[in-house]
């Protein structure tokens, strides 16, 4: 009986297997495009652009703080100058 099985199942083996196959590769093509597409529109969007102008801001008032405050005016209080 064992060697009956194989002959009488072979053609839907080798047919079952190419369905897999096609399965297989278009299930990957379409993984591909939706990756592709998911890159452009990341691209095209302007987060990033916006996220290194906020960065630029802060880089700009964290250097403007942790400045020397020489360029300050003299308290009214300071009566030594007079």
């Amino acid at each position: 009986m064992s060697k009956s099985c194989p002959s009488k199942y072979r053609g839907r083996a080798a047919s079952g297997a190419e369905e897999l196959k096609v399965f297989w590769e278009e299930k990957i093509q379409r993984q591909a495009r939706q990756r592709q597409r998911e890159e452009e529109r990341v691209r095209g969007s302007a987060l990033g652009r916006l996220r290194g102008e906020w960065a630029q801001k802060l880089e700009l008032r964290h250097r403007a703080l942790q400045a020397p405050q020489e360029a300050a005016p003299p308290s009214s209080g300071d009566k030594t100058a007079a």
